[in-house]
């Protein structure tokens, strides 16, 4: 019999090899426990497990399913801190399952199914290649690039967008009231999705006009979004190509979550076209959103650096990796803040 106690060196990394097997089983079923949720989503249990407890059969037949099959899954659910399990097969939501609610204000919904949607798992598919030759895994699966690839599949383009969405929410308005945006009265959202950063920016700040930056597949999705928040009068969503043009005469321009879905390169281009829509306005300023690499390589960023490098092909970054890149193209970072778990880096134009 193995007494062994675990032990951790001083990152936290476990040493016990008994403790380690325990640890690698963890790992490598999480997948199994991630297909569960997403298919108790799809679904729509915890849309319609109430406010009150509710019992494995009575949510099986409201929404036709097998009711041991759903129990099971529930039941996994539950003992994965996802739901709370009462006697008589009844279950509760916890604060972990109301965020896959739809009707959660921060609902991860979006998030959970972009993650498990057949593309996703198949670029993953192909990451034995990835490794080989450094082109992402979408690539290898479909010969296309990730959004290349959403424009062809339906609905693709939104479940990105959803996921998105999913992801900004509630970091949004934390970044809305911590940052000075006060300064500014005008706001371009490069790569801006449906507009969550910028109406969370409008309504805490009500003297500033906000510009929408977008891809045209989402254009109508945004209209919509803004015209719920009741925003139309101040914030206009622009349909083009970050790649190629910019926008000029707007007082600060914002990249939020997008730089590291690209390449050195494209990045380079990016920045770059932002600098030319300044021109020689030294009062307009770049706002660029991230998650960083740091040097404590928190496991969370280092893995979605992995996801990042399998679907669209880029990769995070370190602050300095971002300075340089402002840098090259005829900028100075002015303030580094942190926001949750973003980084903001505002420069402006040398």
């Amino acid at each position: 019999m193995n007494t062994s106690i675990s032990r951790r060196d001083e990152r936290g990394r476990i040493l016990d090899e008994n403790t380690a097997r325990y640890k690698l089983n963890d790992i490598f079923c999480a997948a199994w426990l991630s297909h569960a949720l997403t298919a108790l989503i799809d679904n729509n249990v915890f849309d319609t497990i109430e406010d009150k407890p509710m019992s494995a059969d009575e949510i099986a037949q409201k929404n036709g399913l097998h009711a041991p099959s759903l129990y099971r899954a529930l039941r996994a659910a539950a003992a994965n801190g996802i739901l709370v399990e009462h006697e008589d097969a009844v279950f509760e939501h916890n604060d972990g399952s109301r965020l896959l609610r739809s009707n959660h204000p921060h609902s991860w919904k979006g998030m959970a199914k972009m993650w498990n949607h057949k593309s996703c798992l198949a670029a993953w598919g192909e990451f034995s290649s990835v490794l080989k030759d450094g082109q992402s895994g979408i690539k290898h699966a479909f010969g296309k690039t990730l959004y290349e690839h959403l424009a062809e599949v339906e609905g693709g383009t939104n479940a990105f967008s959803d996921a998105m969405i999913s992801n900004s929410t509630h970091t949004s308005m934390a970044i809305a009231k911590a940052f000075p945006f006060s300064r500014f009265k005008t706001v371009l959202d490069l790569g801006g999705g449906i507009g969550t950063l910028l109406a969370a920016i409008l309504e805490e700040h009500k003297h500033i006009e906000g510009i929408n930056f977008e891809i045209p597949e989402l254009q109508q999705a945004a209209e919509e979004y803004l015209g719920q928040r009741r925003l139309r009068d101040r914030l206009k969503t622009v349909v083009g190509n970050f790649l190629e043009n910019i926008p000029p005469d707007v007082d600060l321009y914002m990249i939020k979550n997008s730089l590291w879905n690209w390449d050195d390169e494209n990045c380079k281009i990016i920045v770059q076209n932002v600098r030319d829509a300044i021109g020689d306005n030294r009062d307009s300023r770049l706002l660029i959103i991230e998650y960083i690499i740091d040097e404590q390589n928190a496991p969370w960023t280092t893995l979605y650096d992995l996801q990042i490098l399998n679907m669209p092909g880029g990769r995070a970054r370190t602050i300095e990796e971002y300075m340089e890149l402002l840098a090259r193209a005829g900028f100075l970072v002015e303030s580094v803040e942190f926001v949750q778990d973003q980084t903001l880096l505002l420069a402006r134009p040398i």
